[in-house]
């Protein structure tokens, strides 16, 4: 019985070291688990629902996952309060990113930047994509991330071209959610292209991106004002800007971020019915292109770069959809056609706001933006 204990004793003691060293460092020679070929993405947003760019892009990764391409991609909504509160968003990072079960993490936009960038640095081993990025820290791009941001400046134009060929009053009209320097290139260009072709427009900064009645309000004093034409740049108090222009016979509404007539067009048919086109900011297009780049192997050669992503590379636009197709004439579409090839050539030079330092914006924005504003 003894010696039989003593067999067994040695026989622990073996599978004892084995097992021991398995995970250490004389367990270096152990194969790596085999690459299943799956492609896999984590993106970090605060929350969804805001009928804007982060449903644009929870959308399009539903048809990436949707797609039989081997990649997938998870969406977590990280702040559905919108408190940006930095612990909260840190967990987030860690869990996506400690594992390294991610070939790619996806964050980024405006208050929530600096969570990403803060990660990219404590995982430089970790691929990132900024996918709307609107600033840069002074040590420039991380290596291991590329930054992307839009050709708004461009887009305004495009849309104060559009609502220059359609309005019958020659007064249009546009509600920014809140005033500032960024905000204003959406209009710059807008602005521009309005005063160049001698149709007044009204500015209304409500000061809120949910406040629905409030965007409702502003834009009923803009069309007692006989704007006949209102581009909406007001997250979901763009949906108040909607309803209201719904109310008014021969007046249109010009949707932001993504297709607002797609959008509500079995939800909300008479919101639909309002809004001629939309001005697009595709960030649906970037993530896809982003997603085959990592699975193709090619996404490294965009790290440590910022791209601007403009109507070349179909990074803004309009929506041309059948509903704007039937109700823009072809004189109005061809302008449009011609205005978006002129822009993407470079043969009109388009104001930008966020281009200029602190002291020419505060010279020269208020130029821009009342030379034919309706007061």
């Amino acid at each position: 019985m003894k010696k039989l204990l003593t067999v067994l004793l040695a026989m622990l003691m073996v599978f004892s070291l084995a097992a021991c060293n398995k995970g250490g460092e004389q367990g270096g020679n152990e194969p790596e688990p085999e690459d299943d070929g799956i492609t896999r993405i984590a993106i970090l947003l605060p929350f969804t629902g805001d009928q804007s760019y982060f449903d644009t892009l929870a959308n399009a990764a539903k048809e990436v996952n949707d797609a039989d391409n081997k990649i997938t991609v998870d969406l977590f909504e990280c702040d559905p309060s919108g408190s940006a509160d930095k612990s909260r968003w840190m967990n987030a990072f860690d869990n996506v990113c400690e594992e390294g079960k991610y070939d790619l993490v996806v964050s980024g936009n405006g208050t929530y930047e600096g969570f990403l960038y803060e990660a990219a640095e404590k995982y430089p081993d970790q691929m990132f994509y900024n996918f709307d990025c609107s600033w840069i820290p002074e040590t420039g791009v991380p290596k291991n991330l590329y930054a992307v941001d839009w050709a708004l400046d461009d887009l305004g134009y495009v849309v104060g071209a559009l609502s220059a060929a359609v309005t019958k009053t020659g007064i249009v009209g546009v509600v920014v959610g809140m005033e500032s320097q960024d905000m204003n290139q959406f209009i710059g260009g807008y602005c521009q292209v309005l005063a160049a072709n001698n149709v007044k427009y009204v500015i209304s900064y409500p000061g809120s991106f949910s406040d629905t009645t409030l965007g409702k309000e502003v834009t009923e004093d803009m069309i007692s004002k006989g704007a006949d034409v209102i581009w909406q740049v007001a997250g979901g108090l763009g949906n108040g800007v909607i309803d209201a222009c719904s109310g008014h016979d021969g007046v249109w509404c010009i949707g932001v971020d993504q297709d607002q007539y797609l959008q509500f067009k079995d939800t909300n048919p008479a919101w639909a019915n309002t809004i001629l086109t939309s001005a697009l900011k595709n960030t649906n297009v970037a993530f896809k292109a982003v997603c085959e780049m990592v699975a193709n192997g090619t996404y490294k050669d965009k790290l440590g770069k910022h791209e601007t992503w403009g109507i070349a590379l179909n990074g803004v636009g309009l929506a041309e959809n059948d509903y704007y197709l039937q109700n823009a004439s072809a004189e109005v579409r061809q302008q449009v056609a011609d205005t978006l090839a002129q822009v993407a050539s470079g043969a009109v030079e388009v104001c930008d706001t966020k281009a200029w330092d602190e002291a020419t914006y505060a010279t020269e924005w208020p130029k821009v933006r009342d030379a034919n504003r309706l007061d």
